[in-house]
């Protein structure tokens, strides 16, 4: 077996430590940030017309909203 130094095996704990605890959180909260089938989807419409992140779609369901609220168009 390798001699390995007290530091040596504490960094190695915390490693898997870290691992421990990390991986779990991740998988446990994954999953609820990503919206599934049938699920509502909040759409914030304030940047729609001039953000490269909105589609097509969201962009004219924004203004569709637009025009039966009868809201003005952003500048």
């Amino acid at each position: 077996m390798p001699d390995l130094t007290k530091r040596e095996t504490v960094e190695i704990a915390l490693i898997v430590i870290v691992f421990l605890i990390v991986i779990p959180i991740v998988f446990l909260l994954l999953p609820k940030s990503i919206p599934k089938k049938g699920d509502v989807v909040r759409i914030d419409c304030t940047w729609s017309e001039i953000s490269p992140d909105f589609t097509n779609e969201m962009r004219e369901a924004c203004r569709q909203l637009r025009a039966t609220n009868n809201l003005q168009k952003p500048k």
